[in-house]
């Protein structure tokens, strides 16, 4: 029996933030090329050497001017661009204490949304198979745990 060949692709690491501040959440809309301007979290690829806390922070401050502290990964997700290539990522909770986002360029809007509001807005596909993973209650009791964990107070 003749076997197929394995298919060579690329593969790469990606980390998006759920960042809070008080009891909002901040979704950014995408300036995508198919023009359907989804909604997402704040983040993008790993380069080389470098690690999840570290490229997310800089990408969320390079999509939104924010400064944010990590409470800890809550979720998986993962993303195929093409054929031959393929996205994984970690979903991390985060906090804030501003509401000053500055976009780039990456982005045409964005909002401070409650937690419930989300599934009113139409999200990357990629996004909502991720948050199907991951129910409310574990997020809400995982954002808890990580603030106390911390000495945030709730």
């Amino acid at each position: 029996m003749k076997r197929k060949p394995i298919r060579k692709g690329r593969s790469g690491m990606s980390v998006k933030a759920v960042i809070f501040c008080g009891e909002r959440l901040l979704i950014l809309q995408k300036e995508d090329r198919e023009g359907r301007h989804p909604w997402e979290f704040p983040g993008g690829g790993l380069e080389f050497g470098e690690d999840f806390a570290a490229a997310l922070r800089r990408e969320v401050r390079e999509e939104t001017g924010l400064v944010v502290d990590i409470l800890g990964p809550i979720g998986l997700w993962e993303y195929r661009r093409t054929a031959s290539s393929y996205l994984t990522g970690v979903i991390m909770a985060c906090t804030t204490t501003s509401r000053e986002v500055r976009l780039s360029k990456e982005h045409g809007a964005y909002a401070w949304i409650l937690p419930e509001e989300l599934a009113s807005y139409p999200l990357h596909d990629s996004l909502k198979r991720a948050l199907a993973r991951i129910s409310p209650d574990k997020l809400a009791a995982a954002v808890t745990l990580a603030r106390r964990l911390s000495g945030e107070s709730l």
